[in-house]
């Protein structure tokens, strides 16, 4: 059977799918599990069969995946797209009440800009490129240069606590940088250097900014946020409750991790009071008391240790420096986060329809400077940042045109005539006429002259050269520039070598030049008619710097489900009455029944002083009488499944439950 990956709302699954589905999500998130996992997650619940069918529904609608080691081990998760609804599932079920705090007395306000400054890089880049040693790392010339680009503070990205390699020479916030790019499909390590991939980039400045922010919050979240569950949780439980927010938007962090722990995001060794020594989860499914209970509590009986508070943290500060949201802290020395972007429009899947590029224009000053309002175009901007110096960056990104930067523009490969093309078409206000005059002339003087790459064919002897000039087939591809040489084009060498070689004079070859190629600048006409296709920015498994710890795409997907009547070996051998029918059984027929649950994994219906209940065996002890042990099924809102052992005279009538009869 194949995996149909249907997009049906929680609340359509069954009562046994959504246990399962929970348990592993709060206990797992988007992390892997082994295929054993849910099995002990639903003990006493569920019987193995029933968990084995629920996962099976699960799979088949999209809600888990799974993926086969090469072994042929098993590995299900939830897929990082399907976390958005089950933090919302988690909301409808459990309300939060109240996640506002006061205003903040310091605020550590978000970075702007952060998608031009990522394009700045890229430019950069792509002039001067980034150089390998021989060992693989960047020169330490180029890592400079990487290192004053960066927008990003050391201080904002050190409590992710990544781990890459060369961590000795690199500075972090270099490493984010350029993990990022690398990412993102921007930008891709080759043998001798860091080389930009021209398709990914074109699509890229045809986004627009919010575009952009989505990419780069998916790369975000699952690639610098730490891939521990309860880490996890928390990253998207703050976007879940950014509707909750007080007037001003301030989400206090204490609340949101004390409404965490009553729903079993967190596990209790998180909490630093003494009586907290159980490293164990707090239960998965709580009962209605103990979440009143919790909810009893104040803020501050909930004391976070040091640890998982310095990973909150890091990450608050991470969120801050990468444009998403503000951090600050009450009076009381409470944390406190606010949104600045639309978490919902983040969150939701990518839409090719979505895309609306930016339509605004520049202002070209009489000073020579271009003002950059939000607005403009990336594809606007990626030629700016060819043919201009870029003075700040910003909301607003201010550049200034230079005779420098015209020649630098022409000599990466742009034409003259397109940059004041450039500037008549995007500029609001038109462009001063002494800024035209001299964006001309400036332009008009590059080029006049220029350094043409030629090859030079030296004959051995002025009777070899007279040959090779009177031969009808090198007519107008020689210049002769003396009794043994020639000049010939670059393109034409090969046409020349083989009439050369037609009458005996064929030429000695000679070592390829060992100098550094030019760079030339990507992308200079217009992108709109490029057909660049879409480019998955946000794909799992790309080769970064940063070492992720996440290896599910390492493993192959598995797109086909078990067939589920292979949970039920020799059904036929099993009588039918066995599963239609309540009845009494003499002692040695009951033993039968039990032991064909437990082979099955199955439950059994019981009779107990008149009243039906569900009985999970685990397995039948010999004596006289012979005894079963087990769990009365505790389904889905008891705290804890309650573990028994039985002998037959304990019930009365019995039945095999199973999904046939």
């Amino acid at each position: 059977m194949d995996v149909t990956s249907t997009q049906g709302n929680w609340n359509e699954l069954s009562a046994d799918e959504l246990l399962v589905l929970r348990r592993c999500f709060v206990r797992y998130a988007a992390q892997p599990m082994k295929e054993e996992e849910p099995m002990q997650l639903t003990q006493g619940a569920l019987s193995g069969v029933e968990t084995k069918l629920a996962l099976h529904g699960l799979r088949s609608r999209g809600w888990l995946e799974a993926v086969t080691k090469s072994w042929g081990e098993r590995i299900l998760y939830i897929p990082v797209d399907r976390l958005p609804t089950l933090y919302d599932m988690l909301l409808e079920q459990t309300p939060i009440n109240r996640t506002h705090t006061d205003h903040p007395i310091t605020v550590h306000e978000a970075m702007t800009g952060l998608e031009s400054e990522l394009l700045h890089v890229l430019s950069r880049i792509a002039i001067q490129g980034v150089p390998l040693t021989a060992k693989g790392t960047i020169h330490k010339r180029s890592l400079q240069k990487l290192n004053e680009l960066t927008p990003f503070r050391p201080e904002d990205l050190e409590g992710l606590g990544l781990h890459y390699a060369h961590a000795e020479l690199y500075p972090v916030q270099t490493v984010v940088m350029i993990d990022l790019l690398l990412s993102l499909g921007l930008l891709v390590k080759e043998t001798v250097s860091f080389r930009i991939q021209e398709a990914e980039l074109a699509t890229w400045i045809r986004l627009s900014a919010g575009q952009m922010r989505k990419h780069i919050f998916d790369t975000l979240m699952e690639r610098y946020g730490k891939a521990e569950a309860p880490m996890q949780h928390f990253r998207y439980m703050l976007c879940a409750v950014s509707q909750y927010g007080g007037t001003d938007g301030w989400i206090s962090i204490q609340y949101l991790l004390q409404w965490m722990l009553q729903v079993g995001l967190i596990p209790q060794n998180s909490l630093s009071r003494d009586d907290s020594t159980n490293s164990a989860f707090i239960d998965i499914v709580p009962t209605i008391a103990n979440l009143k209970g919790l909810a009893d509590e104040t803020v501050s009986d909930f004391n976070f240790n040091g640890s998982f508070m310095e990973d909150i943290m890091g990450w608050l500060k991470a969120l801050t420096a990468f444009g998403m949201g503000d951090w600050g802290q009450t009076t009381s020395g409470e944390i406190c986060f606010r949104w600045n972007v639309s978490v919902t429009d983040l969150l939701r899947p990518y839409n090719d329809e979505d895309t609306h590029q930016e339509q605004g224009a520049f202002y070209v000053q009489p000073d020579f400077e271009i003002l950059v309002p939000p607005d403009v175009a990336y594809d606007v901007r990626w030629r700016l940042e060819c043919c201009c110096e870029r003075v700040t960056g910003d909301r607003m990104v201010v550049y200034r045109i230079t005779r420098e930067s015209i020649t630098e523009a022409i000599e990466l490969g742009m034409e003259a005539k397109e940059i004041p093309a450039l500037l008549d078409k995007y500029s609001r206000t038109g462009v001063p006429e002494h800024v035209r005059l001299a964006v001309e002339q400036w332009a008009g003087n590059v080029g006049r002259t220029a350094f043409v790459t030629v090859t030079l064919l030296r004959c051995g002897t002025q009777e070899d050269a007279d040959m090779v000039a009177r031969h009808p087939a090198l007519e107008g591809l020689l210049e002769r520039l003396g009794d043994k040489d020639f000049m010939i084009p670059v393109h034409s060498a090969d046409k020349i070598r083989k009439a050369l070689a037609a009458i005996g004079l064929s030429p000695r070859l000679e070592p390829k030049s060992a100098d550094e190629p030019a760079h030339h600048y990507p992308l200079l006409t217009e992108t709109e008619n490029l057909d660049a296709g879409r480019s998955l920015f946000s794909q799992e498994g790309r080769a970064g710097l940063v070492y992720t710890g996440r290896t599910l795409h390492f493993y192959e997907q598995e797109h086909t489900l078990p067939d589920p009547s292979g949970y039920f070996p020799e059904r036929s051998t099993v009588p039918s009455s066995w599963t239609k029918e309540w009845r009494s059984y003499h002692t040695s027929t009951s033993r039968q029944l039990m032991e064909q649950a437990i082979r099955w994994q199955a439950a059994v219906g019981l009779r107990i002083s008149g009243k039906e209940v569900k009985w999970i065996p685990e397995s039948v002890v010999s004596g006289d009488p012979w005894s079963v042990t087990g769990w009365y099924a505790s389904g889905m809102n008891e705290e804890t499944p309650s573990r028994a052992t039985l002998q037959p005279s304990d019930w009365s009538d019995m039945r095999l439950l199973v999904p046939f009869t």
